[in-house]
């Protein structure tokens, strides 16, 4: 089976945030004399481009996918954790197979923290947008959706929220 565009989005987001706690806490392993810190901040920019993308308002119709990924993310090591935070931000645009197209842009805004009280965090709050547009340009519809996933570990006790994804539409789909 194969997986829409927006489970191989959210898939990429997750591998993303995995990889940045990878580095963090590589980092970590060599912790940091009392009373300092290593800070590291970065951005990575890179194209988004799938084809064969799935409508979900019109059976059949299929489109190509283009944009940007920008990934912003800051590291605090200190000699008694580390904390990752920064954002995701995506933009583009997929064309239709029928000549419509959608502008899309997503958000996401991620924390994990990893201090030595036994306790380690990570909490995620996503948001997407897609502008529906007829092939004349003609502003068609727009959907949104909100989520937020947070995760806990306590002493190796795992508890996890989601808030329930929300939908919303504005025009007919």
């Amino acid at each position: 089976m194969r997986a829409s565009g927006e489970e191989m989005k959210r898939l990429a987001c997750g591998l993303t945030a995995t990889a940045l706690l990878i580095v963090a806490a590589a980092a970590a392993l060599a912790a940091p004399a009392m009373g300092s810190a290593v800070v590291i901040r970065d951005t990575v920019t890179s194209p988004i481009f799938e084809t064969g993308v799935s409508h979900d308002c019109r059976p059949g119709i299929t489109g190509t996918v283009t944009g940007t990924d920008v990934i912003s993310f800051q590291s605090v090591e200190t000699s008694t954790g580390f904390r990752i935070n920064g954002t995701i931000a995506d933009s583009g645009r997929i064309d239709w197979s029928d000549g419509t197209y959608t502008l899309i842009q997503s958000v996401d805004h991620f924390s994990f923290n990893a201090l030595g009280t036994g306790t380690t965090t990570f909490t995620n709050a996503h948001q997407d947008a897609g502008d529906f547009y007829s092939a004349d340009g003609v502003f068609e519809f727009r959907d949104t959706f909100h989520e937020v996933e947070h995760f806990t570990v306590t002493n190796g006790v795992v508890r996890v929220d989601f808030s329930k994804g929300h939908f919303h539409f504005f025009g007919d789909c």
